[in-house]
C-alpha cells in the first residue's frame, strides 16, 4: 500500500491497547497500524522515537472572537486555531453567538462564516438564552445541521442569558428525546445577585471579592439541582467548567444514580487558586466561575484520578491587558476569561503525568477520546483506528518550554502560567493527514479547518 506519510517508532496511545508501533497515513486517513511498517512504501517518514503518538486533541469548550462586556475576545478563529495546533489540538468546539431575534439555525450559519478561516477543524454548541423563544423545530433543524449539543446558563440573569428552571426542564426533556446533549453553566443566579448587591453597597469592588460574589455553594447548589432535573426527565447533561469539591459530590450522585451526566473542568481550576486575585494585577485572572481554594483544586484532581471527571477543556477566552486594565477598580465590569487552548496538553502532562497523578492513557482519554465520544465526533476524532481521520499528535515527553506570552502563539499579552516550565509538547501534529506542525514551524494554513457535522450523543 502506498502511504503519504509514515510515523515510525512511537508509543501509540490507544483505548485499552497502547503499544510501540507505526502509523501509516494515506488520503487523509489512518491507513495502517503495525509494529514494523516498511518505509519504502511511504513518501515521507517521521521519526517518533521517544514520543507518544496520540489522536488529535479535542478542546470542547472555546470562545474565539466572542463578543463580551463591550469588547471581543482577542483570539480570532485563525489565531486561536493556530495556537491550538501548536498545542496538539486539532478540533475545537466553540459556541454560537446569537443576535437579537436570530433563530438557532441562522446563528449557526453566521458563526460558520466567522469560523471559516480556522486552520483546525471546528464545530459549535448551540447557545440558547432561555428556551421558550426557541421552538422545538429549531432544535431539530440544528441537529440535522450537525449541532447536537446546546448551551444553557442558570446565571447571568442581568444580561438575560439565564434559563428559568421551568424552561430548562422542558429543554432537557426535548433535547434528550432527540438524543442531543444539554451543556449547562451552573451557578445560582439569586445568590450571586444578592452577593453582588451586598458587596457593591459596601464599596468592595476589588477583584479579590470576585470569589466572594460567586461563592462555592452558588455553583454546587445549581449543579445538584440541574443533575436532579435532568435525571427526572431523562435528559443528557454535560456540566461545564466545574470548580468545587461539593460540585464533585453532586456529579458523583448523578452518575451513580445511572443518569446520562458528564462533567468537565479546566486547567485553571486544577493549577490556580483564588490567591492570585491578591496580586497587583490580579484582575487579569478574572474568569467565571472564579478560581477556588486549594482543597477544591485537590478535589478536582482526585475526581480526575478516579474517573469521575470525564473531560478537561480550556474555556479558552483570552483578552489583552488593555481590555481588562481599564476595569481594575471594579471586578463586576471586567471581561471574564483566560487563555488556554495552546497549553492544555502540556499543563496536564506536567501536572498530571509527570507528577504521577494520571497515566498518559488517562490524559489522552480526558482531552481526546472522551470529548470526541460525548460530543458526537467518535470514532472520526479521538481514536487511533484504521479508516478514521489522521488527526495525530507526536507528543515529546522531554520537550521543555518556559511559558511566556512571547513563546506562545495565542493573541494575548497575558498568560496565567507565565514563568512556569513544563515538559511535554508536540513534536509533530497532523490534521486529516496533513502536517500542520513540524518541530518549530507551523505548516498549517488559514481556512484548512473543516466544519464538523456531529452525530447524536452516545449515552453509554
Amino acid at each position: 500500500m502506498h502511504l503519504d506519510y509514515l510515523i515510525k517508532n512511537g508509543h501509540l496511545v490507544r483505548e485499552r491497547n497502547s503499544f510501540k508501533g507505526d502509523v501509516g497515513i494515506a488520503d487523509g486517513k489512518i491507513a495502517l497500524i503495525g509494529s514494523s511498517i516498511d518505509t519504502q512504501n511511504a513518501d515521507r517518514v517521521y521519526d517518533a522515537s521517544g514520543c507518544y503518538v496520540a489522536p488529535g486533541f479535542v478542546d470542547a469548550h472555546t470562545h474565539m472572537q466572542l463578543p463580551v462586556a463591550g469588547t471581543v475576545s482577542s483570539d480570532s478563529f485563525f489565531t486561536g486555531g493556530r495556537a491550538a495546533a501548536w498545542g496538539g489540538v486539532t478540533s475545537i468546539i466553540d459556541f454560537t453567538t446569537p443576535g437579537p431575534d436570530q433563530d438557532l439555525p441562522a446563528a449557526i450559519e453566521a458563526r460558520k462564516e466567522e469560523a471559516e478561516k480556522s486552520p483546525v477543524d471546528y464545530s459549535f454548541h448551540g447557545t440558547l438564552y432561555g428556551y421558550e423563544s426557541v421552538k422545538p423545530e429549531q432544535i431539530s433543524k440544528a441537529m440535522e445541521m450537525g449541532v447536537t449539543s446546546f448551551k444553557f446558563f442558570t446565571a447571568y440573569g442581568e444580561s438575560n442569558r439565564r434559563t428559568p428552571d421551568g424552561e430548562l426542564v422542558e429543554a432537557l426533556q426535548e433535547i434528550g428525546s432527540l438524543d442531543g446533549l444539554a451543556m449547562v453553566h451552573c451557578e445560582n443566579d439569586e445568590i450571586i445577585s444578592n452577593k453582588r448587591d451586598e458587596l457593591g453597597a459596601q464599596g468592595k469592588e476589588s477583584i479579590k471579592f470576585h470569589p466572594v460574589s460567586r461563592p462555592d455553594y452558588s455553583e454546587s447548589e445549581a449543579v445538584g439541582k440541574v443533575v436532579h432535573l435532568a435525571e427526572a426527565v431523562g435528559g443528557n447533561l454535560h456540566l461545564a467548567h466545574l470548580t468545587t469539591e461539593e460540585s464533585m459530590e453532586a456529579l458523583a450522585r448523578g452518575k451513580y444514580s445511572g443518569g446520562s451526566v458528564s462533567g468537565e473542568t479546566c486547567p485553571q481550576y486544577l493549577l490556580l487558586t483564588e490567591s492570585v486575585y491578591e496580586e497587583e494585577n490580579g484582575h487579569r485572572y478574572a474568569a467565571t466561575p472564579p478560581l477556588r481554594l486549594d482543597e477544591d483544586r485537590e478535589a478536582l484532581w482526585n475526581a480526575i484520578e478516579s474517573g469521575l471527571i470525564d473531560t478537561v477543556a480550556t474555556d479558552h477566552c483570552p483578552f489583552k491587558n488593555e481590555q481588562k486594565d481599564g476595569f481594575k477598580g471594579n471586578f463586576l465590569d471586567i471581561p471574564q476569561g483566560l487563555p488556554g487552548v495552546e497549553t492544555l496538553a502540556s499543563l496536564l502532562f506536567e501536572e498530571g503525568v509527570t507528577k504521577e497523578r494520571i497515566s498518559i492513557d488517562r490524559l489522552v482519554e480526558l482531552i481526546s477520546e472522551k470529548p470526541a465520544k460525548r460530543f458526537g465526533l467518535y470514532p472520526r476524532k479521538g481514536s487511533l483506528l484504521v479508516g478514521t481521520d489522521a488527526d495525530l499528535v507526536v507528543f515529546d515527553p522531554e520537550k521543555e518550554k518556559t511559558i511566556t506570552t512571547e513563546e506562545l502563539h495565542m493573541d494575548t499579552d497575558f498568560n496565567p502560567y507565565t514563568g512556569k516550565t513544563t515538559r511535554g509538547w508536540p513534536r509533530f501534529v497532523f490534521l486529516r493527514g496533513n502536517p500542520i506542525l513540524e518541530g518549530t514551524e507551523f505548516t498549517g494554513r488559514q481556512s484548512a479547518g473543516e466544519w464538523l457535522k456531529r452525530n447524536k450523543i452516545n449515552t453509554r
